[in-house]
């Protein structure tokens, strides 16, 4: 047989391998995610299997050059040579597809939580297996690791029957050699997308106005490679405008006012010239679940209790999707990036300033307490740069403790705080940080709202977290520091669940605000703060409202600035009254409301998919303008 093999049918057959590679693993994901074709064009996902060729031939030609290459030298040598090339090839593409194999069953995966593709923020996070692994049930890892074994099987089979192991003819010419510089010139023309001006890129797969479309005809492999170069890169690729112009707009309608807004005490009945301050970031703890936010009622009742008695921001948004970008946000006042997550690059995640360390240098003992492992994504050291006194996480607490398979359950957490919290001396800052909301759901409790779906699972563990907040607070209001105390509650970001809604979509990233005091004036106990804003911008206001002077926090504005003066501060200079902004990214896009309306602009066809009223033209010029300055600040620290 292998007389009558055609010596050139091997970059042949090894492209046809490729191109079915892509194809099975291309229905699997359209199939898997049934629920996310679009209502008005259902079958529209499959066109994916066709308009996606461009990056698939990129691709496959990246993973030919080497075998290629190999396979030449084979034709050019004697036996010995060849056979060395042959095995080497055939190691080559083994151990490529067996990779392969769990970089596209990985995208299934991590797809139904952050719907991206894979990209290089989630490679970041595989440095830490044992915390990943904690979110997944022991049968979940089994079929995982079983699946594994059986696609690897699969994909040997059909290599031995595509490919075969003999890839030379019995009877050929070293002439035959001369051709492979064309065959690998072919390869690299492949790569590149052609002899346009502009190498291929995504855009040249996208072909619906459907995010998930385009998601499905993007390989998998090509797009990881890409968001792996790019990760260290020094180019601005969100520069919408000359920079001059980008400055003005950004001055213009961007840039908040530098006056005081709270600095007299009237915020609060004490005549502490210093208060406590305690954070309590809640994990995944969406608006959805909030019943004053427009979420299910009765799921967090304690929620509700401090938004009666304290001051509740209703419009707030994530500008990240993931812990550690929260974090940021939240302590240091900086907004997430679309691609890249600052906390993971130490040297730029070290240049920011924060609460934590404005506070320390104002005379604050500070702590931060969480349950769950501070490995995971870099957050550790990063929390480590933020001068806290004092650090627990999971390793602090007993075995026993760990109920949970992410770590140690709020109310364990949150208990276990209170006696921190008496250790230390005031005035104090602390950041406590939960952690139920997230899957498995695995919490030990109770409700009403539990059940087999992941919607109800998030519900029941919402409730599990309101819960455990409620009982801090009965053993807090116990303490002779509680009092003197501000209370700050956040989510650490916004969540699709329990409505199933897209990370592009603006809802998915709305979260509460709520800031509650003891001693709170009795003109704002039950306020609703309407402007529209991001939970960066905790760290200005707060810090406005302790009195700390010329806080170096650029992106992290002082909201009762932008209010519009109604309510309790008649009185103040009215500097905005457009009722302000919020913005948020992802790998996919950039989203930005403000009151003209709500859209996402999508990076790679350039355009705005709306929700409610359109952006108008200002609106998404300022929002151009916004992401463009941040990216520079991002690449300049």
């Amino acid at each position: 047989m292998r007389r009558h093999l055609s010596v050139f049918s091997f970059p042949l057959r090894l492209l046809s391998f490729w191109f079915l590679f892509f194809a099975v693993f291309r229905i699997w994901f359209v199939g898997w995610f049934h629920d996310r074709w679009p209502e008005e064009a259902p079958y529209s996902p499959w066109a994916a299997l066709w308009k996606a060729w461009p990056l698939d031939l990129s691709t496959a030609a990246y993973l030919m050059s080497l075998p290629v290459l190999l396979w030449g030298i084979g034709l050019a040598s004697g036996y010995k040579t060849r056979q060395f090339a042959l095995r080497s090839i055939l190691v080559f593409n083994v151990l490529i597809f067996s990779i392969l194999v769990f970089v596209f069953g990985a995208n299934i995966f991590l797809y139904e939580e952050w719907h991206t593709p894979l990209n290089n923020r989630a490679i970041a996070y595989f440095k830490t297996p044992a915390a990943m692994l904690d979110s997944m049930s022991f049968v979940f890892k089994l079929g995982s690791v079983l699946a594994y074994l059986l696609f690897t099987w699969l994909w040997w089979r059909l290599y031995r029957a595509i490919v075969g192991i003999h890839i030379y003819p019995s009877i050929l010419s070293r002439w035959n050699a001369l051709w492979v510089p064309a065959i690998l010139g072919l390869l690299l023309l492949a790569i590149r997308g052609g002899l346009g001006v502009m190498p291929i890129n995504e855009s040249a797969v996208y072909y619906s106005p459907h995010l998930f479309n385009n998601h499905a005809a993007t390989n998998t492999f090509w797009h990881l490679v890409h968001s792996l170069v790019e990760t260290r890169s020094t180019k601005n690729h969100y520069r919408f405008m000359d920079e001059g112009e980008a400055l003005r707009i950004f001055e213009q309608r961007i840039d908040s006012p530098g006056d005081a807004g709270l600095r007299d005490p009237r915020w609060s009945d004490s005549t502490a010239v210093k208060p406590n301050v305690v954070f309590i970031i809640m994990e995944s703890m969406t608006a959805q679940v909030i019943e004053e936010l427009g979420g299910q009622a009765g799921v967090c009742p304690n929620l509700s209790a401090l938004i009666r008695e304290g001051i509740l921001f209703d419009s707030v948004y994530s500008s990240g999707y993931r812990t550690d970008q929260g974090l940021v946000s939240v302590l240091a006042g900086y907004p997430a990036q679309p691609d890249q997550s600052i906390v993971l690059l130490d040297d730029k995640a070290s240049t920011l300033p924060s609460l934590p360390k404005m506070l320390r240098d104002s005379g604050y003992q500070t702590l931060y307490v969480y349950g769950g492992e501070l490995t995971f994504a870099n957050i550790g050291v990063w929390l480590s740069y933020q001068r806290f006194s004092k650090i627990l996480s999971e390793k602090d607490f007993t075995g026993a403790e760990k109920t949970q398979r992410w770590g140690v359950d709020d109310h364990i957490m949150l208990q276990r705080s209170i006696s921190e919290i008496n250790g230390l001396r005031p005035p104090f800052f602390a950041a406590l940080m939960t952690l139920s909301l997230h899957p498995p759901y695995d919490v030990p409790y109770e409700s009403t709202w539990n059940g087999p779906t992941d919607p109800e699972k998030l519900r029941h563990s919402a409730a599990f977290a309101d819960h455990a907040i409620g009982e801090f607070f009965k053993q807090a209001r116990q303490q002779p520091w509680y009092d003197n105390t501000l209370f700050v509650l956040v989510a650490d970001h916004g969540n699709s669940m329990p409505g199933g809604l897209g990370m592009d979509q603006p809802e998915s990233r709305h979260v509460p605000l709520i800031m509650f005091h003891p001693r709170l004036n009795a003109a704002l106990k039950g306020k609703r703060v309407a402007v529209l804003a991001n939970h960066h911008d905790i760290p200005a206001t707060v810090g406005d409202m302790l009195g700390i002077k010329d806080y170096p926090l650029p992106w992290s504005r002082n909201l009762w600035l932008w209010e519009n003066g109604a309510g309790a501060y008649p009185q103040r200079p009215i500097n905005r009254v457009d009722k302000g902004f919020a913005y948020y990214a992802n790998e996919n896009g950039m989203g930005w409301i403000d009151p003209s309306g709500k859209g996402f602009y999508r990076f790679q066809d350039r355009a705005w998919q709306h929700y409610g009223s359109p952006l108008d033209t200002a609106a998404q010029s300022t929002a151009k303008a916004y992401l463009q300055m941040l990216y520079d600040d991002f690449l300049a620290r």
